[in-house]
Parts: C-alpha cells; sequence; structure tokens
C-alpha cells in the first residue's frame, strides 16, 4: 500500500484509509500538528499518540512502546517521530518490536531505499528546529508513505523476519 493509493476520497466506500500513528517530543509539538494536518489531507487514519498539548509532559519512550505494540500487533501500518533529540534511541527501540522496521530519516535517498528493500514502516525525524515551517518534513513523509516496497526484495524481508524468531 502506498500514500498515493488511498488520496482518492471517492473510493472511500472501497477502501481504508491508511493508518498511521504519530508522536513527538516537547519540543517538537508544532512540528507534530504541523505534520499532523498535512497528513489529514491525504486520506489517512492518524493516531496521535501525544503529546496532545504542547504544555503535557509525555515520555518518548513509552510512547515510542505503544507505537511499537501497535505495529506489532498490525493496528498500524506506518509511523512517525518527530523529536528534536534522542533519535537514534527510539530507532534502536522501536526495531526491538516484531514486524518494525524503523529508519531514520538521514537523506531522500536513504528514505526511498529503506523502503523499496526493507518495508520500512516507521520513519523517525529529526526536528532542526522547525516550530511553523515543515515544508521539508512534510516531503520526507510523503516521501516515505508514497513509496512502494519493491517486490524483488522480499528474500530480504522475509530473511529478517525468520532472524526475529531467533532467540539469542
Amino acid at each position: 500500500m502506498q500514500l498515493k493509493d488511498w488520496v482518492n476520497t471517492s473510493l472511500k466506500t472501497e477502501k481504508k484509509a491508511l493508518k498511521v500513528g504519530i508522536f513527538s517530543d516537547r519540543e517538537s509539538f508544532f512540528f507534530k500538528e504541523k505534520v499532523g494536518i498535512y497528513l489529514d489531507t491525504k486520506w489517512t487514519s492518524l493516531y496521535d499518540i501525544g503529546p496532545s498539548r504542547i504544555d503535557q509532559p509525555k515520555d518518548i519512550f513509552k510512547m515510542a512502546l505503544k507505537l511499537g505494540r501497535a505495529l506489532e500487533e498490525r493496528r498500524l501500518e506506518f509511523g512517525i517521530a518527530l523529536l528534536a533529540g534522542d533519535c537514534g534511541a527510539i530507532t534502536v527501540l522501536l526495531n526491538k518490536f516484531k514486524n518494525v522496521r524503523a529508519v531514520f530519516a538521514a537523506d531522500e535517498e536513504y528514505i526511498k531505499s529503506s523502503r523499496t528493500r526493507f518495508d520500512a514502516n516507521v520513519i523517525v525525524v529529526k526536528n532542526k528546529g522547525v516550530t511553523i515551517d515543515t515544508r521539508n518534513s512534510e516531503k520526507e513523509v510523503s516521501l516515505f508513505l508514497e513509496t512502494a516496497f519493491d517486490e524483488e526484495n522480499r528474500l530480504i524481508l522475509d530473511f529478517i523476519a525468520k532472524t526475529e524468531n531467533i532467540n539469542v
């Protein structure tokens, strides 16, 4: 599934909206709200994991656990984490969940490659001081959601899935 498959709202009765979970740290609250508004225009069911107010203290690790569980149980299809810090730690934490393949949005080529080769389903975006203007991050999120998995890479994905079942 790709985001562009869901944009045509005339197909509302035939298709369900793409289920996307999103959360941010406190510093990225307005960043999350702006990206959320953008995604609402793209025929997604957006699940806001938090925070719901700028003054609401929320633990990003607990929010990551909530997102990871929802993806693991396939209640969500994609996840987005918008963070000012701890991007690496959150990416590693999310990758501990079965069926979760989280990547850090390093650059456009890496984002595309992570979707086509590994069917990544979570993107972690670093807030580089963004408060109001989110155009670049909207571009990263769109690129992530609109890039399709290339079935030629199914062997890689199957190997990763088998490895998840190995107890080390």
